[in-house]
């Protein structure tokens, strides 16, 4: 005797209802920011492919800022700019910016800046 299997549509709004509910609630990570990826995005053009600095940004690699500055100082900066009283190189003719990084892109580009870029 063969049994004829039959599809139940409330069984089926159930489970895609399910679905939608494990959709909706799973939580959302965006992806880690790459450090490595927002600095030649965001910061090569001021301060060098490697960090050397450019007569409109200073040196990164081997600044004493960078290698013994907290972590928290660095994103502030990263964050926030430097300009009019705060800026800090006299002989670079631009200030920095502010609002060129979100906060996870200004914590990925200081584990970059405070790590790969100083080897």
């Amino acid at each position: 005797m063969s049994r004829i299997l039959s599809f139940n549509p409330g069984l089926g709004l159930l489970w895609a209802a399910l679905m939608l509910g494990v959709i909706l609630c799973a939580p959302k990570t965006a992806p880690a920011a790459d450090g490595s990826e927002l600095f030649r995005a965001k910061c090569i053009a001021c301060h060098g492919p490697k960090g050397e600095g450019t007569p409109v940004g200073p040196t990164l690699k081997g600044n004493a800022f960078i290698v013994k500055g907290t972590p928290d100082e660095i994103k502030k900066v990263v964050m926030a700019g430097r300009t009019d009283a705060e800026k800090k190189y006299p002989n670079i003719m631009n200030s920095m910016p502010g609002g060129l990084a979100t906060e996870a892109e200004a914590d990925a580009l200081v584990v970059y800046l405070k790590g790969d870029l100083q080897k």
